[in-house]
């Protein structure tokens, strides 16, 4: 061949070659420029910018070199070294405490040890009885109407503003069921005060609608066949939860063929189990003690609540028996009452009460939350209220504790995100 061609077809190679590393090295640079933005691209705005090099010893130890850089562009030159030369590079990414929540700003908030124990605003990232707060939940929700079956309800009380719709007077028809005793604006203060409004207390389903059923006088006294009356009218204007902080150890067939009614029409039935209380002997002994029964509390399907102290233990005051079912906070509970209130509040429109009345609404609330989702029956509500609340006392159900303390935010979780 002769040497001009010779030449000729070096060079070819040569051009040939040059260009390819070129399309080679560029490629590369092409894949590292991914890698980088990659890994800088892993840091949300705000975050702190951390540049780590992992290093590991021949013992598998691990080591963290690590660089805080305040642009990305300085992050984007510290990675891009790294890779260059082979080592493990990341960029710190935020953490925090599992389940961290930011409490309510209402006034009283630090004085409400329930919402501690009931896990209130971990349970609002699901649902406050109105609307989902979770962008990812699929599930639409409804405003769920809890009737309160007492004293009436001071509906003018600040704290309630936006949260109570219309209701009956079943002593007096003609009349508003206005609150003219007190305990009936507490309950539903425990319900749906309005959270967050920088006043006041929260209720547990602070989104949720109270509605005022009058049944019980200004002593705080009633009859059951106008507590009757007034959960058939409940049930009739919209009540999916029917909340009855109060007994007695008669059974009456009216009343119980209301709450059958109730439970028929799909309403969750709510009670307080009494504040008889029980020494703790006839604790384990209740059928030698003879503690009397509950009613409504004791119904069929009717869930029957006692009450617990903030260290846990039950209330001295809560009735022991087969009707508990749950048990919720009662023990020196902060919430709402009237100017004019028989509480022994003097003209403070928040009172400290104690009570099973007290625990019953925290039960009614949760259950509000969990209906928030329409899809759920009231037995359904009252199966999970049980199987996620909190083993007390012995193991399993026992008659002081029932299946334990209501779990709110697994309610919750479980109802919004089925």
């Amino acid at each position: 061949m002769p040497l001009r061609r010779i030449w000729r077809v070096v060079a070819a190679l040569v051009l040939t070659v040059s260009v390819g590393s070129g399309q080679l090295a560029h490629a590369s640079n092409d894949s590292l420029t991914d890698r980088v933005e990659a890994i800088v691209g892993t840091v949300t705005s705000g975050s702190v910018l951390k540049v780590v090099i992992t290093t590991v010893d021949q013992d598998g130890t691990p080591h963290f070199d690590t660089t805080l850089v305040s642009t990305l562009g300085q992050a984007r030159s510290l990675v891009r070294a790294a890779l260059s030369s082979g080592r493990l590079v990341s960029m710190a990414q935020p953490v925090s405490v599992a389940g961290s929540v930011t409490r309510s700003n209402d006034t009283y908030r630090p004085r409400q040890w329930a919402l501690n124990s009931l896990r209130a605003e971990e349970a609002w990232t699901y649902t406050q009885g109105g609307a989902a707060k979770m962008t990812s939940t699929k599930v639409r929700t409804t405003r769920v109407t809890v009737a309160v079956l007492d004293t009436g309800v001071a509906t003018d009380h600040r704290d309630l503003k936006g949260n109570v719709t219309a209701g009956y007077n079943a002593i007096r028809p003609s009349a508003a069921p206005y609150d003219d005793n007190g305990h009936g604006t507490h309950v539903a203060g425990i319900i749906a005060a309005v959270a967050n409004n920088r006043s006041g207390i929260a209720g547990l389903a602070p989104r949720a609608t109270v509605m005022p059923v009058k049944v019980l006088d200004r002593n705080g006294s009633g009859t059951t066949d106008d507590v009757a009356r007034g959960v058939v009218w409940a049930v009739d204007h919209g009540a999916k939860v029917i909340n009855l902080s109060l007994s007695g150890t008669v059974s009456d067939p009216a009343l119980q063929q209301a709450v059958t009614y109730a439970q028929k029409k799909g309403a969750l039935v709510v009670a307080a189990a009494g504040n008889s209380g029980t020494t703790q002997r006839c604790a384990l002994l209740i059928l030698l003690c003879g503690a009397a029964v509950q009613y409504p509390a004791a119904y069929s399907g009717v869930v029957g609540v006692g009450s617990i102290d903030a260290d846990g233990s039950r209330s001295s005051f809560s009735s022991v028996g087969s009707w508990v079912d749950v048990v919720a906070p009662g023990g020196s509970i902060l919430s709402l009452a009237p100017r004019t209130n028989r509480l022994g509040c003097g003209t403070s429109t928040y009172c400290t009460l104690s009570g099973t009345s007290m625990a019953a609404p925290y039960v009614s609330a949760a259950a509000a939350l969990a209906r928030a989702n329409p899809a759920w029956t009231a037995s359904r509500t009252a199966q999970y209220l049980q199987s996620t609340a909190g083993d007390l006392g012995p193991r399993g159900r026992d008659d002081q504790y029932g299946a334990g303390l209501i779990n709110p935010a697994a309610l919750a979780k479980k109802a919004i995100r089925r």
